[in-house]
């Protein structure tokens, strides 16, 4: 079974999801997807905010990455200072 619900393209929280605990092929293959669609690359700039802040390190690694290829375009705020846990 496909985790995914969506068919033609992959959800905002599925992105993140990737981004914190995707393989390191996982990872490039989501890397190589920002950099052809920038929808997409959009989309998670705008979802890596609401990352699990136990996982902030491949939080800011993707920020930096996201940056870096939008030249300059996106500004991610990770609020880093948020510890605080949703549940």
């Amino acid at each position: 079974m496909n985790p995914e619900r969506s068919t033609e393209h992959p959800s905002a929280l599925s992105l993140l999801n990737t981004v914190q605990r995707g393989s390191t092929e996982q990872w490039r293959e989501l890397y190589e997807r920002c950099c052809r669609e920038p929808q997409v690359a959009r989309e998670l700039a705008a979802i890596l905010p609401m990352r699990d802040p136990d996982l902030m390190a491949s939080a800011r690694l993707w920020k930096w990455l996201l940056e870096d290829l939008s030249g300059g375009e996106f500004r991610i705020d990770l609020h880093e200072e948020d510890r605080d846990v949703g549940v």
